[in-house]
Order: C-alpha cells, then sequence, then structure tokens
C-alpha cells in the first residue's frame, strides 16, 4: 500500500518538474550599425544597415549628418523570432525582436570618412549605433569609360522643362554596371519625367535601373577629343518648383571592365596518358576574360531657376509657366435651376502636363456669380498632349444664360510677358425649378387654363372612391401561405438540394483540372515568395530566391515542371496566348539578371528593383490570363 501511494505521489510532481515559464525573455534594447567592407572606392556605392534589438517598431532615423555620402533609404523590415528550451525540466520561451533599416551609401570623397553614432528612437528610448570608418579609395582611372552631364539650358523659370542628359561613353566590355545620380533624389527642386521616345527600328535600346525605377537609353556612336566611342544615352524631363542657384553633383558608373585575358588549363578527358603525344597542350587551354573593377565620375553642373516676374503679374496667376491654350465643354445645357451641368475643362500647349493643375473655379468671379461650384476640385486626366478636368456645376437663377468664360493666366517664357488664354463662353438654358404642391400628394388633377402654376387643393382629402361600400375585402382566406414556418419548411428541401449540387459541381471540377487552383493562387504565392527573397542576407541570395519565385509561378501558370521552365519555352507558350513583345523583352530581361546573378554573380539590377520588375511582369501576366 505504502508503495502505491508513493507511485501516486510521483505521478502527481511529475508535472511541477516540467514548468512553462510564461515570461518571454527578450534582449535588451540596443541598435548597431553595419557595413559589408571597410574599404571602398569613390563614387561606389555600398550597403549600410542599421540593426535594432530589442524593439520591431522603431523610429526610422535620420541620416542627416552623413554629409559626406549620398544616402539612399533601400527599405526596412521586421526582424522577429521565438524559440523554446528546456532545461531541468523547465521551459522556457524566448522572444527575439527586432528591425533593420537598410540604406546604401556612396562616398563623395577619398580618404578616412567616418559614419558618425547615429541615434535611433524605439520604445521610448535613444539608442545610439557605434561610429564606423570607412577607407575611401580613388579608383582606377581609366580613359576606356567616360561619363557625361548635359543640360538644354543653364537658366530657366520655375515651372519651365529642362531636359537632363547622361551620356555613357564606351570603348570596352563591361559587366555589372550601376549608376549613382544624385540629382534624381532632388524630388524637393523637381519634377521629374521620362520623355516620349521614338523607338526607330534602325536603333538599339536599353532598359537602365536606376534608384527610381528605370530608363529606356538609346545606342549611339560619338567623338570624343578625338576618339570614337560606343555610347548609350538617357534624358529625363526636369521641371523646376522653385527658384534659386543649384548645383547638381557629379553622376558616377561603378562597373567591371575587360582589362585582358588568362588562359586556363581544361582536364583532358582522355587522361593525361591517353594518345599523349598526339595533342598539343594548347588544344585543352580556354581563354577567359579578367575584369577589373571601375568607377566613372561625370562632370558636375550649374543651374540658375529664376522667379517670374512680379511686374504684370495677373491676381489670379497659379504658376502656370509656358504658353497654354484652354477650352471648356458642358452637358446637358438646356436644365433647371440647381440641376447638375458637367463642366469639361481641357488644358494644352506645353509637351509635359503630368504635373499640372487647374486652377481653382471658385476664384472664377463671373462663374461663381451665376453658378454653385463645390470647393472639392477633381484631378486631371493626361490625354496626349491635354489634360482634362472635370466640374460639376449648377445653376443658382432661371435668368442665366452662358457659362461664361474661363480665364488662364500664364507666363509665356518666349516673350517674357504675361498673358491670359480664355475659353469661349456656353450658352445654356435655364429654366425655373417647378414646386412640388400638396395637390401632387392628393392625387386629384383639375384642369388649369393657361397657367403653369399649380394651385393647391383646398377641400380636404380626395379619395378614389366617393363610397366606402365598393371597397370589398380582398383577403384569400388562406392565411398559412403567410406563414413563415410553412414558407422555410417548402423551400428549405430544393435550397439544400441546390446546395448539395454546388458542392459536388464545385468538387467535381476541381478533381477533373486539380492544377486550376494552383494556377488561381499563383499570384499571390508569388507575391509571398518575393517577401521572403528580401530578407535573404546577400544579393546573390535574394537574386536566386526571385529566380526560384518566378519559375515556380510560370509552372503554376503555363502547368510547367518549374525547376525545367527556360524562357524561350515560356516565350512560345505566353506568345500563343497573345502576349505583346514588350512584356516578353521585359520578362527575358528579368531571366538573364536572374541567370547572370547565379553563375556569374553580377545582375546590373538590386535585388529589390528586380524584385519590383518582376511583380510588375506578373501583373501584367495576370491580365493575360485572365
Amino acid at each position: 500500500m505504502k508503495a502505491t501511494r508513493y507511485i501516486i505521489l510521483l505521478i502527481l510532481l511529475i508535472p511541477a518538474w516540467f514548468i512553462f515559464d510564461g515570461s518571454a525573455f527578450a534582449e535588451p534594447l540596443q541598435a548597431d550599425a553595419i557595413v559589408q567592407a571597410d574599404s571602398v572606392y569613390v563614387g561606389d556605392p555600398f550597403p549600410f544597415l542599421i540593426q535594432v534589438s530589442g524593439s520591431d517598431q522603431p523610429e526610422p532615423p535620420d541620416l542627416s549628418c552623413l554629409n559626406e555620402f549620398f544616402v539612399q533609404y533601400q527599405g526596412g523590415s521586421q526582424n522577429n523570432s521565438s524559440s523554446i528550451t528546456i532545461i531541468n525540466g523547465k521551459m522556457t520561451k524566448s522572444v527575439s525582436r527586432g528591425y533593420v533599416f537598410s540604406y546604401q551609401l556612396t562616398p563623395k570623397q577619398t580618404g578616412t570618412l567616418t559614419i558618425p553614432a547615429i541615434p535611433v528612437q524605439a520604445d521610448g528610448q535613444t539608442l545610439r549605433t557605434r561610429p564606423i570608418s570607412i577607407n575611401v579609395l580613388e579608383p582606377e582611372k581609366t580613359d576606356d569609360i567616360k561619363l557625361q552631364l548635359f543640360l538644354s539650358r543653364d537658366q530657366c523659370y520655375a515651372g519651365e522643362p529642362v531636359t537632363f542628359t547622361l551620356t555613357w561613353y564606351l570603348r570596352a566590355d563591361v559587366r555589372s554596371f550601376n549608376f549613382i545620380i544624385p540629382l534624381l533624389d532632388k524630388t524637393d527642386w523637381f519634377y521629374f519625367i521620362d520623355p516620349d521616345i521614338d523607338q526607330k527600328p534602325d536603333k538599339k535600346y536599353y532598359r537602365i535601373p536606376l534608384s527610381d525605377g528605370e530608363v529606356i537609353a538609346e545606342e549611339g556612336k560619338e567623338s570624343l577629343g578625338g576618339t570614337v566611342y560606343s555610347t548609350i544615352s538617357f534624358s529625363k524631363i526636369l521641371i523646376p518648383k522653385k527658384s534659386g542657384d543649384l548645383t547638381i553633383d557629379p553622376a558616377t558608373v561603378a562597373c567591371e571592365i575587360l582589362a585582358g585575358y588568362r588562359s586556363s588549363q581544361r582536364r583532358n578527358p582522355f587522361g593525361d596518358d591517353f594518345f599523349s603525344g598526339g595533342f598539343d597542350d594548347n588544344f585543352f587551354r580556354t581563354r577567359q576574360g579578367v575584369f577589373k573593377k571601375v568607377v566613372v565620375p561625370s562632370n558636375a553642373l550649374r543651374l540658375t531657376i529664376n522667379e517670374v516676374p512680379g511686374i504684370g503679374k495677373p491676381a489670379n496667376f497659379a504658376g502656370h509657366v509656358g504658353e497654354y491654350q484652354i477650352s471648356a465643354d458642358a452637358a446637358p445645357t438646356d436644365v433647371n435651376v440647381g440641376d447638375p451641368i458637367t463642366l469639361t475643362v481641357t488644358l494644352s500647349g506645353p509637351d509635359y502636363l503630368d504635373h499640372v493643375t487647374l486652377p481653382p473655379l471658385t476664384n472664377q468671379a463671373d462663374l461663381t456669380r451665376d453658378f454653385k461650384i463645390p470647393q472639392e476640385q477633381a484631378a486631371g486626366e493626361t490625354r496626349g498632349k491635354t489634360k482634362v478636368f472635370t466640374q460639376t456645376i449648377r445653376a443658382l437663377r432661371p435668368d442665366v444664360t452662358q457659362i461664361p468664360a474661363i480665364e488662364l493666366p500664364y507666363f509665356d517664357t518666349s516673350s517674357g510677358r504675361y498673358n491670359i488664354a480664355r475659353t469661349k463662353p456656353i450658352p445654356v438654358t435655364v429654366k425655373e425649378t417647378r414646386i412640388i404642391t400638396a395637390l401632387d400628394a392628393e392625387g386629384r388633377i383639375l384642369p388649369v387654363e393657361n397657367s403653369s402654376e399649380v394651385e393647391t387643393w383646398t377641400q380636404g382629402i380626395a379619395y378614389n372612391y366617393e363610397d366606402l361600400s365598393v371597397i370589398q375585402n380582398q383577403g384569400t382566406g388562406f392565411s398559412l401561405l403567410r406563414s413563415p414556418v410553412w414558407m422555410a419548411s417548402v423551400s428549405l428541401p430544393p435550397g439544400l438540394y441546390l446546395l448539395l449540387l454546388l458542392t459536388t459541381t464545385i468538387i467535381r471540377r476541381k478533381q477533373a483540372d486539380p492544377l486550376a487552383a494552383l494556377a488561381k493562387k499563383a499570384y499571390a504565392g508569388l507575391r509571398k515568395d518575393l517577401k521572403k527573397a528580401a530578407t535573404a542576407e546577400s544579393e546573390s541570395a535574394k537574386t536566386d530566391r526571385i529566380f526560384d519565385a518566378l519559375r515556380h509561378y510560370l509552372g503554376a501558370r503555363l502547368r510547367m515542371s518549374a525547376q525545367a521552365i527556360v524562357f524561350s519555352d515560356v516565350c512560345n507558350m505566353l506568345s500563343k496566348q497573345g502576349a505583346p513583345a514588350e512584356l516578353l523583352k521585359s520578362l527575358k530581361s528579368i531571366f538573364e539578371a536572374c541567370e547572370a546573378g547565379r553563375y556569374s554573380g553580377a545582375t546590373g539590377y538590386a535585388a529589390s528593383a528586380l524584385s519590383e520588375k518582376t511583380l510588375e511582369v506578373a501583373q501584367k501576366l495576370e491580365k493575360l490570363f485572365k
């Protein structure tokens, strides 16, 4: 009996040995700065990470103190994990919370540069990273590559477009290039617009990745300093937002250029002694290209942006610079007082209208005198060389006969003076609103002679029948039909049958085509896989995951084996489904970039840009598959 008691007591005590400690041990709050190398070239970008431990919601740090670097924010992500350990029967849960800010820094000058301690706010505390010293070297100079910046003019007015052009001069083979253009980060100074490019069949064009997306560059040939170079050039349209003198810092291109060749010995497939003496050793030698890293800076530029003159400026001038035309249309034009009228205003003239807005119609005194105009104004829509604005207005009185001319003051840079563009007045017919009276509700209409006025019937409520005895009971006498219980009992069996039939049909369709469900979920799976790819430790690992995600997506959509997918097979299948050539070209560039990253370690794209491009192509493919 005693032994039995001890056994029972032991069983009762066993759970106490395995105690789960509900408190989660989190690492202390701290911040650290991380770089991959302590020696870089001037103008050559390198990754810079700020890793916060102990908090997954820190505030973005201020990096304005890094005056010796160009700073580009690459994004941030949470870095959380949890684990459970059991030591001596005690179960403990550990929670690790963190966040990583990713940047790209480009040194502006040579020497030993210091990244100072960066303050980071997290959970109400101020953390500081450790200072880091970077040795910035002068890159090897070469005459095989040049970089030049050009502006269509060195003076302009605020709001006047200026064309910025970058030309890359080459006379050597290059690979794995990357452009850093500080000008494109000055969004507080300019609107940036990609110009329309008339692609000619006898020209070659390339898509060049930049920090803010990509541009289309044109290949050509040009002489510089008496030497003929192959050129790759692209342009951006700059529209200044404000006046001032601006120094445009040099751009840089970092790349690897072919410096020569070296021979390498291939293994003799027949063995060292087989046919010895019958073949020269050179037969089994191959040439391998030797590349060296170079960073080439461009020239700097200056741009003077003038404010438009104050003399002669119209009171309702809204910053429109260039030569403008304005037109208007309205519908309907035959209305009652208070009826909505759709007013369509069209602006034209300047080449680039994406950023242009229509001055508030509430500032048009003649228009507000006769029409009610909403305070909120709809955004315009760019249609080719015009921008169209649509607004609803309502006439206030029946004596309104026209929609007056709408004025648009602008500063004409060619003449150096202010002009006013005007629409033509639009004739309208406005009738007085009909007043609804009690007679409309009484149900009796009396003859009205030579009058448009409606008089109220004052003799009380007019019935449809003179004698109440003619009103008969219309009841069916079968109240069961009105019972909800009876209706439910009658409709439930066919409803259940229809539900069962629908479920069976769906199951049979899935069994008949099990890949259809995978195809429908392919795009969602791609987005999920691309997010996971961004958490990889290195650029090459990220590229590998992006490539795998793309092939799994295409495999599910085209019902192919993902591991066996090559672009030629995908191209043929998508072409048969009507995929446009431009879309296939974009898809091919992704395949080439991923394959280059897998086999040579150089893609020509940042992993984040490659992921965005992959998602953009997939979105277009989704429209094709529908």
